[in-house]
């Protein structure tokens, strides 16, 4: 049995202080535990904005600032607390030395953070949709309506959430992806009509909330969970797609 993971392992896992095999056994435990990853995924955002900052062409902080910091990062690296105030700290020091934090190293809230672009795999989503419809409205392509989601995590690793009852299945095919293989599956959803379910292998772990983007004709719910993407791509109303994927998105956990 695996031993628990503490603060100590998610200090670590940030600072890339652990070895693989207990990185993984981390993973593992976020993928289960969304508000626990998404705090952990916002200090890695910053502990990636703060490395790019000082590697950058932006002036460096004198020796005795940069000392400074270090060694207050050092003192807290293993408390409970460290994470939150050592970027508190490394703010303080930044501000200090004149430089606008907010604006130079994505510290503060943004317009882009407050209406993010979709990732790229919500795109792809979108083709697959858009070939998923090209499929149905050809005769000489057969839909395959039987799939067994047992076999797809077998074959693929990738977990596909339990569908709706009401829901029948038109459609599942394997195709690839950016980063390895994808799944579509399209389904007559009832109310919602034609919709597309989208899932596949992403290259960065991390943990999104049911999100809605807009496309012309149509419209994605997407999420993440780990290493896993997913979006649900259909033409119905904004809130029923979004209630719809958050019904998919919650059997996942």
């Amino acid at each position: 049995m695996a031993d628990p993971i503490t603060e100590t392992d998610l200090l670590g896992y940030v600072d890339d202080q652990i070895e693989a095999a207990r990185r993984i056994e981390v993973e593992s435990y976020l993928a289960r535990n969304p508000e626990v990853a998404a705090r952990v995924m916002a200090d890695l955002k910053d502990r990636d904005a703060l490395r790019l900052a000082f590697a950058g062409g932006l002036p460096r902080p004198s020796e005795s600032m940069f000392g400074a910091a270090h060694r207050l990062e050092r003192a807290l690296a293993w408390r409970e607390t460290g994470l939150r105030l050592r970027r508190v700290a490394a703010v303080v020091a930044l501000v200090g030395i004149g430089w606008v934090a907010h604006a130079q190293i994505g510290l503060g809230i943004t317009d882009s953070e407050a209406s993010p672009k979709p990732p790229a795999f919500v795109e792809d989503a979108r083709h697959s949709h858009e070939t998923a419809l090209l499929r149905a409205r050809m005769a000489s392509q057969s839909e395959a309506a039987g799939y067994d989601p047992a076999e797809i995590l077998t074959a693929t690793g990738i977990q596909l959430p339990a569908l709706p009852d009401e829901w029948q299945v038109r459609d599942a095919q394997v195709f690839p992806s950016r980063d390895g293989h994808s799944i579509e599956i399209a389904i007559d959803a009832g109310d919602l009509g034609r919709v597309s379910l989208f899932a596949a292998h992403v290259p960065t772990f991390d943990v999104i909330t049911p999100t809605l983007a807009r496309f012309d004709g149509a419209k994605a719910v997407y999420w993440q969970t780990g290493p896993l993407a997913y979006a649900l791509t259909g033409s119905g109303s904004d809130k029923a797609i979004e209630r719809a994927a958050t019904r998919l998105a919650r059997k996942l956990q």
